[in-house]
């Protein structure tokens, strides 16, 4: 373990700003979660099972569990002692979480981005290949990362806190999220630019709104994670992971929300006799979404099916009318 008299003034000025930040953004998470769960009831729970709906639920659920570990093991406001080995299991699992999360949440704004694309088949090939290419490249690196780092992880007893004791070469690990990123966020634009009036026009001002911000936010505080990884001392290596994982949850969760929001606004405005011939359309791709409202409240978190509720719902408004 390290002795204390190997830490400067500076040094334990940095480690405890990296703690202050680290345990902010686990706040702030936690008090978004409280702020959305009404609507995540509403609009994600109501929708029927799907794998993206899993994804969702992984990144609400999953991520924060990890995050309260993780806090409790580095944030020093705990009088427990652990051993070097926990310390080592949880920024191991930490990081295996972390980069599971960033997949997943690329990939469903990668879905909703296939919905508002219309199921263009040129984008769609274009986007799957990248989105593999990157994952597979992060697997690979986290792998080479969470193996070198295992040894250099150790519990500080005087500090009360996990800690590196020689930093890790994690430019590579947030490396292949933001050229995925980059590259998406200029498709879609290119995108809006080639049909500026999409079939989901809601949808899609949903999307480049809170879209944009979701980008602008997420590339600029994972390039400053990046940016720390190269330049920071060693106590300054963790300043920005923890929050800028927080910042990423919270972000994922309120522009998932927005688009479910927006989808079923989207399902009460469609004529019932264009949702009842729609919903017995074929669908050539299992993968991707019909192009209707009336199965919108459901297919926005990919279900296989249409949503019968809203139909329903359709037709009784329909009929009420006419009579």
């Amino acid at each position: 373990m390290a002795d204390l008299v190997t830490f400067t003034s500076t040094d334990l000025q940095n480690l405890r700003a990296s703690q202050y930040v680290g345990a902010a953004g686990l706040v702030v998470l936690l008090w978004d979660h409280f702020l959305t769960i009404h609507d995540e009831v509403e609009l994600i729970w109501r929708a029927r099972l799907s794998f993206p709906k899993l994804l969702f639920l992984f990144n609400r659920y999953v991520v924060p569990t990890c995050l309260i570990i993780l806090t409790y093991a580095t944030s020093g406001f705990t009088q427990d002692i652990l051993s070097d080995s926990f310390c080592q299991t949880w920024f191991g699992v930490g990081i295996a979480v972390g980069m599971v999360s960033i997949g997943t949440s690329n990939f469903l704004i990668l879905l909703r981005l296939w919905v508002l694309w219309d199921r263009k088949r040129r984008l769609v090939l274009v986007t799957l290949p990248l989105f593999l290419i990157t994952q597979i490249t992060a697997i690979v690196c986290m792998t080479y990362v969470v193996s070198s780092m295992m040894p250099l992880v150790v519990f500080e007893p005087y500090l009360h806190s996990c800690l590196l004791t020689r930093k890790v070469n994690f430019v590579i690990l947030w490396t292949p999220g933001i050229v995925f990123e980059f590259m998406i966020f200029i498709t879609t634009w290119w995108n809006a630019l080639d049909q500026p009036l999409p079939q989901h026009a809601k949808m899609a001002k949903v999307l480049y709104r809170d879209g944009s911000i979701y980008f602008f936010v997420l590339f600029g505080l994972r390039l400053l994670n990046l940016v720390l990884s190269i330049v920071s001392p060693l106590s300054l290596v963790l300043l920005g992971v923890f929050f800028i994982w927080s910042a990423c949850n919270v972000t994922l969760t309120r522009l998932i929300i927005n688009l479910r929001r927006a989808a079923a606004a989207e399902a009460e405005e469609i004529p019932f006799a264009d949702a009842y011939i729609q919903v017995h359309s074929p669908r050539d791709w299992p993968l991707l979404p019909r192009q209707e409202s009336c199965v919108s409240e459901n297919y926005e978190l990919q279900g296989k099916g249409p949503d019968i509720e809203i139909c329903t719902r359709l037709s009784h408004s329909i009929t009420s009318s006419t009579m």
